[in-house]
């Protein structure tokens, strides 16, 4: 509950990679368990950190995109995508 309110008072150039960092320990710390005490349920519990993550990514690189844009001059040309 207090954890949730901390992430809501956050601005999101700071929770974000707060979440992303958490998720990618415990996924990092779940797929360990499972390479030194085997089972799939750990195995499963890492890939769902690392889905988390990645989801987590792509929302932050979805904003970081409109929030560079909206600062953007109105007659400046976009920049060029290098992904």
């Amino acid at each position: 509950m207090l954890i949730n309110l901390i992430l809501r008072v956050l601005p999101w150039w700071i929770r974000e990679p707060l979440v992303i960092a958490v998720s990618l320990f415990f996924c990092g710390l779940a797929f360990y368990w499972t390479v030194t005490d085997g089972g799939w349920a750990r195995f499963g519990i890492g890939v769902l950190f690392l889905a988390v993550a990645a989801l987590r990514i792509h929302i932050l690189r979805g904003e970081l995109r409109s929030w560079q844009a909206a600062r953007s001059p109105a007659g400046a040309p976009p920049a060029a995508d290098h992904s």
